[in-house]
């Protein structure tokens, strides 16, 4: 794990030299050090900055954690068909494979970054930072945290839990915490964001930080997928219809406005990319890459309705001597590559709540049809009656397959078919439900002994 100073002087480096309309306030990088970092308003100010840049690393959303799940679902292929991502296409990765331990290492970088934020913030005098901006970045960071951690148990399940920081040389051997218990803290930590504000000075802070919209989405995800444990989706549906009728949000005619523009009106909760941090997965998945790293299945298209509007988008085939290959539509922003990616959007939110709502109800309630048929409309396309549903389970199907379509190429589908059951027919190749999760990195099993490797691998 890296210590927090690391990514806050990135973090002030590459804002210092960025329009001033894309974030925080800078501070000078002369003026950062240990010693005084967490004595001022604005220093703080700056470590909850460097927390979110740290989230913009190619190996976590700047790449690893949209692209690896993708391949997880069979989406995407590889230009050059290399051993270690063909491994999540076939479902069998090995325990040493560089990109579940680059996945790893980012997230638990990001965490040690919130978990400084968390105690270092709280300890901070009286009369160097005001009340209202202490717990306004306390919560910032229990909200990226949260994330995170939901993040990590989706991907490997039992996990170690560390709420404290800890500094780069420290010998840090802790043990997994069920996943139940994971789950536990994520929702605490999310709960504490509901009274975070709604919006901020401009767009770009608004959409590009955590807000009490943001944690109030991320907690009824959170809660959909807890209740495979539970049973329990009354929550994942309240919370989830509160986020859909809230004022300020709405769906853009346009499907790929989320992605031709910036902090549109669905969007939630948005990283920001610009030139100095730039997202590498537009970079390397356009026709023009120096570099082609992945396009698009073939048999995406084939996945949605003629009339389908998110179809061409989505996915589109090249051409001249591009012509034979599909490429991946939603990272257009490539010259530069400073494609913003929108973690939560309302789109997705409105899935939840036609599921959630449904199980909850026990029966498909024209509330959660008419979530369903929302996302349906803005597709262009026509939505079956709540007859033609012949249960909760079809009605449920349904909608995980329009989120599939919806979401596709946003690193989502993998961790929602498996969450249900579904990836065992519709993605995996090698179809066993042990490879839900990938395998606890060996690396990290190298030097953390009390890390039990997962069933299967």
């Amino acid at each position: 794990m890296k210590t927090i100073l690391r990514y806050i002087i990135a973090g002030i480096m590459l804002f210092s030299i960025t329009s001033c309309e894309k974030f925080l306030d800078r501070e000078p990088i002369s003026q950062v050090t240990p010693e005084n970092f967490f004595t001022s308003e604005q220093n703080a100010q700056s470590a909850v900055m460097g927390m979110y840049r740290s989230m913009l690393s190619p190996y976590y959303y700047g790449q690893t954690m949209i692209i690896i799940p993708e391949f997880s679902a069979n989406h995407v292929n590889h230009a050059a068909s290399y051993p270690e991502f063909v491994e999540y296409k076939e479902n069998r990765i090995r325990v040493d494979n560089p990109w579940t331990g680059n996945l790893w290492n980012a997230a638990y970088a990001t965490i040690n970054a919130a978990n400084n934020i968390i105690s270092r913030v709280a300890e901070m005098p009286q009369g160097s930072i005001s009340e209202e901006k202490k717990s306004q970045f306390i919560q910032e960071a229990k909200f990226v945290r949260g994330l995170t951690y939901f993040n990590l148990v989706r991907a490997f399940g039992n996990i170690p839990l560390v709420l404290t920081p800890t500094a780069e040389d420290e010998d840090l051997q802790v043990a997994q915490s069920a996943a139940d218990k994971v789950y536990e803290q994520i929702i605490a930590d999310l709960k504490e964001t509901l009274n975070l504000p709604d919006s901020y000075a401009n767009a770009a802070d608004t959409k590009g930080r955590a807000t009490g919209t943001a944690g109030k989405a991320l907690l009824a995800k959170v809660y959909l997928y807890h209740a495979k444990t539970t049973g329990d989706y009354t929550e994942a549906a309240r919370l989830a219809g509160e986020v859909v009728g809230q004022s300020g949000l709405s769906l853009p005619g346009a499907f790929g406005s989320v992605w031709t523009e910036e902090n549109t009106s669905e969007s939630i909760f948005e990283l920001q990319f610009d030139e100095q941090a730039i997202n590498t997965l537009a970079s390397v998945s356009n026709p023009t890459a120096s570099m082609l790293f992945y396009a698009a299945g073939e048999e995406i298209a084939g996945m949605y309705e003629a009339s389908d509007k998110r179809k061409d988008f989505t996915v589109y085939p090249g051409e001249g001597e591009n012509s034979g290959r599909y490429y991946i539509g939603k990272y257009r922003n490539y010259s530069p590559a400073i494609q913003n990616f929108p973690v939560i959007r309302l789109a997705e939110i409105l899935l939840i709540h036609a599921e959630a709502k449904a199980r909850a109800d026990g029966n498909v309630s024209s509330a959660a049809w008419n979530s369903f048929k929302t996302v349906r409309d803005r597709a262009g396309i026509t939505t079956p009656q709540v007859s033609a549903f012949a249960s909760v389970a079809a009605f449920v199907t349904e909608v995980q397959e329009e989120k599939r379509r919806e979401m596709m190429f946003e690193g989502e589908a993998w961790f929602d078919y498996c969450r249900t059951g579904l990836a065992l027919t519709e993605m995996m190749k090698n179809a066993n439900p042990d490879y839900f999760l990938y395998p606890i990195p060996d690396a990290q099993r190298l030097v953390n002994p009390l890390l039990q490797q997962n069933k299967g691998y």
